[in-house]
């Protein structure tokens, strides 16, 4: 096999492992860090947008496709309510990462419907 997919498959596990939560067919999907429980995202892809609802917080927002493209990076003052105008196509799969301030990440899964 090719080094370079074999990179890149360790890479995606390692995303992936670092949730508690890994439900790949739910719409809306929560991500809870393994530290605190009561952290949560909620993140929703509907009509063109992705939806993000948590915590008062500030961070860092990537948005790749599951064969490890970078479609968007982006800062985020408040989680609180986020609105992001995007165009994911359909039934394909995407990885939400987001790092905050206060170095904790959430990734999740994300199946655009």
């Amino acid at each position: 096999m090719n080094l370079h997919f074999l990179t890149f498959c360790f890479f995606l596990l390692s995303l992936a492992s670092t949730t508690a939560n890994h439900n790949f067919h739910s719409p809306v999907l929560t991500t809870q860090p393994q530290s605190e429980a009561e952290d949560t995202l909620d993140v929703v892809y509907r009509n063109n947008s992705l939806l993000i609802q948590g915590d008062r917080i500030n961070g860092n927002l990537k948005i790749y496709s599951i064969i490890g493209n970078k479609i968007m990076d982006m800062n985020i003052q408040d989680f609180s309510k986020v609105i992001i105008p995007i165009n994911l196509e359909r039934q394909n799969i995407y990885i939400i990462r987001v790092e905050t301030s206060d170095n904790k990440i959430f990734t999740q899964k994300l199946i655009a419907h």
